[in-house]
């Protein structure tokens, strides 16, 4: 029996606020043709009799270009089914709407700490007994991997792009601060080490010039440092946040001491003087920061602006007491993901063609142009060996290890984090001290997760399942 909320009931909650006029809102931002042009020609196009499936993806440029090569490898291997690839913008909330609207797209490409979310809604079809219908298995992917695609026992997603997040560094600047290339900081007593070798800043002292390791660069997961000193910033069994542990105070103590040294009135203005992150401007790229916390696709920017440019890849380092163990490193695995939407109009057509891009050629495919390690289990020798990003082992080692973690699988996920974002730009100006804002955080956070979790009770759910539609599954990287 389906005990799932209502798609009604979903309904009310995602139209609330700025999606209220729904209807006007998916005119005017919704799914659209790609600027370059790859959405245009499907978006246009007949299925010639067959049956049509409107997927909705998030990637652009090459990005977009690579899929729709696999989209386009799919439609030209069948005469049964066509699928149309359609660039969507702020997908996590467009897709919501939809859905709860009934005209729901085919396919969505989502990120993984969506899938908490809209499972928990009722929004997606399971696949525990679709995905075998079509050779898929849990089993074909990395073993850091799957975890991103099931939720509360029953299976999800499927995985259609992977990174991990690891240290990149700058060789040259490594080399001229007296520092050995091939020697990474691996703890983080070596990674502040190598930060004051590297500094360097004007004559009088008064500008930056270069840093070593600028935490809030670029400030995509300003929540990960608490993993690399041990602990973690929630608790799946308790559904309890941990903002305030002491792995996580400690961790928010060592970004504090970096702010102190490198003063506030420097870091502005130096910050400030970033150009846009994806041209040749990027700051790791110009040599303002020559240690970066990234995923493996920052090798599509070396490639296209700076194809000269010297980088390694390492784990990132661990604080003390952590053990730095290369064969076991710790490091954060961010996923995309292709859901079926319930409510969708052909969900064996789905399924073939979210198979279709599982399979180890497509997959490779993808990855390869995404500068991106396979998310499968089993990966050619080619792949490996021509793969366009010099790092690609570390990020295997990561997908690999008993130590990598995946964002926390709750439904306020995106809440969570965004409060976590804010509160850790107070600890870096140093306007809070890093135990008070973690305090003030947990109080916070635990109240998203106990209102979650009473709402779930209420609606005779059970459990605790962690936030509302409306604020918990929008788009954006975690």
């Amino acid at each position: 029996m389906d005990t799932k909320p209502s798609i009604v009931d979903l309904g009310r909650r995602a139209a609330v606020g700025g999606l209220a006029a729904a209807g006007v809102g998916f005119a005017l931002f919704g799914p659209r043709t790609g600027r370059d042009g790859q959405g245009q020609r499907n978006a246009g196009g007949g299925g010639g009799g067959r049956v049509v499936l409107n997927y909705w993806e998030k990637w652009t440029r090459h990005e977009g270009a690579a899929m729709q090569r696999v989209v386009d490898a799919f439609n030209a291997s069948q005469q049964r089914i066509f699928v149309r690839y359609l660039v969507t913008a702020d997908i996590g909330q467009k897709s919501l709407v939809a859905i709860a609207g009934g005209d729901p797209p085919d396919v969505i490409g989502l990120y993984s700490f969506n899938v908490p979310g809209y499972a928990d809604a009722g929004a997606l079809l399971p696949l525990d007994e679709l995905a075998p219908k079509f050779g898929l298995n849990l089993s074909d992917y990395a073993t850091g991997v799957r975890r991103v695609t099931s939720h509360r026992g029953q299976w999800w997603a499927a995985v259609s792009a992977a990174g991990s997040i690891a240290l990149y560094y700058n060789r040259r600047a490594f080399a001229e601060a007296g520092l050995d290339p091939d020697r990474p900081p691996a703890t983080i007593a070596e990674l502040d080490a190598a930060s004051a070798k590297l500094l360097r800043t004007s004559a009088d002292g008064g500008r930056l010039e270069r840093v070593g390791f600028f935490h809030p660069e670029p400030g995509w997961w300003s929540w990960l440092w608490a993993y690399h000193f041990g602990g973690r910033i929630y608790d799946p069994a308790g559904d309890r946040a941990l903002a305030d542990s002491a792995e996580n105070v400690r961790a928010m103590e060592w970004m504090a001491e970096t702010a102190r040294v490198l003063r506030p009135e420097r870091s502005k203005p130096f910050r400030e003087g970033f150009g846009n992150y994806f041209t040749d401007a990027n700051p790791f790229l110009t040599g303002k920061v020559a240690m970066i916390v990234q995923g493996p696709w920052l090798a599509n920017l070396v490639g296209a602006f700076a194809p000269q440019f010297d980088y390694g890849v390492a784990p990132f380092a661990v604080g003390p007491g952590v053990a730095a163990d290369p064969a076991n490193p710790i490091g954060l695995i961010d996923t995309d993901v292709l859901v079926i939407p319930r409510g969708c109009r052909y969900p064996e057509a789905s399924m073939e063609f979210i198979a279709f891009t599982q399979r180890q050629e497509m997959a490779e495919l993808l990855a390869a142009a995404h500068c991106k390690p396979s998310p499968l289990a089993k990966v050619s020798e080619g792949f490996v060996a021509g793969h366009p990003n010099r790092g690609i082992g570390v990020h295997y080692g990561i997908f690999g290890s008993s130590r990598a973690f995946v964002p926390p699988q709750t439904r306020v996920w995106q809440q969570y984090k965004d409060d976590f974002d804010t509160t850790v730009q107070r600890v870096w100006r140093l306007e809070e001290t890093p135990a008070a804002a973690m305090a003030g955080l947990q109080t916070r956070a635990q109240g998203y997760l106990d209102r979650a979790a009473d709402e779930a009770r209420r609606r005779g759910r059970g459990g605790a399942v962690g936030g509302v539609v409306g604020g918990a599954v929008g788009g954006g990287r975690v």
